[in-house]
């Protein structure tokens, strides 16, 4: 037995996963919180831990811990949510983007969407693309919708103040435009946060936004089994107006249902446009 099934065999998370089917179901009972049809494996990894830190042996025993200290799920939900991210992450999905907006949407108010926006890292690269690319006046009516499903991080997005590793990727002249020093930090620009709106939104439960032109869901599908990732994609589908942009994370891959309507614009870099 390695290591890591040993870990997930001693907190009840192998094997049938009953455990782990009945604390899920328990979550969405108590708090509406879905996460029955992401990946297991990722799930069983990210509480295995959780069950550590709380000294439970098994998923019935967590539930008691939930039962005698309702704080705990916020704990266990900051646990189940992933919040990845970083500006500019993978540099030349962004450079690619850039080129395509100068040329094709450069003249004309864009809505956007970020969708899983986490700290809000995506929503602000995406808003020095479009500062670069744009008009001013095209500028000027655009917006940039950002949704997570963590209220927490939310907050902090709006904020939109980030240690300086964050902004690793941002190069010197667009930092110099961007980014204002504050106190070893740096603050996203006025011209930045005015372009973007940030609000809670749970894509597994909630309708989508509508008539977006250029939509980022990137490393969310991931996490989520074949079923979620069809269901979810039909949102983000009817989000998407015909001609619009989607960028997804390179790892993932489009539902076989609407494969035929997307249209990859380079190689690699998983950017479709969607057929008229």
């Amino acid at each position: 037995m390695n290591l890591v099934h040993g870990t997930l065999h001693r907190h009840g998370l192998s094997g049938s996963s009953d455990g782990l089917s009945s604390l899920l179901e328990k979550v969405y009972e108590e708090r509406g919180w879905d996460f029955r049809n992401y990946k297991r494996s990722t799930l069983s990894r990210r509480i295995s831990k959780l069950l550590q830190s709380a000294r439970a042996r098994s998923c019935e025993d967590y539930l008691q811990v939930l039962r005698k200290d309702p704080y705990e799920y916020h704990r266990l939900f900051s646990t189940l949510t992933i919040k990845v991210s970083e500006f500019f992450r993978e540099p030349e999905v962004f450079s690619a983007l850039e080129g395509i907006v100068r040329r094709e949407f450069s003249g004309a108010p864009l809505k956007s969407w970020c969708c899983g926006c986490a700290y809000g890292e995506e929503a602000y690269s995406l808003g020095a693309v479009f500062a670069e690319a744009m008009s001013p006046e095209a500028f000027a009516g655009s917006r940039i919708f950002a949704t997570d499903i963590d209220c927490d991080a939310l907050d902090q997005a709006r904020r939109a103040v980030y240690r300086e590793d964050a902004i690793a990727n941002v190069s010197p002249s667009l930092r110099e435009k961007y980014f204002v020093p504050a106190d070893g930090f740096y603050k996203v620009s006025m011209e930045l946060r005015g372009l973007v709106r940030f609000g809670t939104l749970d894509i597994v439960q909630s309708p989508s936004i509508r008539g977006v032109n250029v939509l980022l869901c990137r490393n969310l599908f991931i996490y989520f089994n074949k079923h979620l990732q069809n269901t979810v994609f039909g949102k983000l589908d009817y989000a998407l107006r015909p001609g619009g942009i989607l960028v997804m994370g390179k790892a993932e891959v489009l539902p076989h249902p609407y494969s035929a309507r997307y249209e990859p614009l380079g190689r690699g870099l998983n950017i479709f446009r969607k057929c008229r």
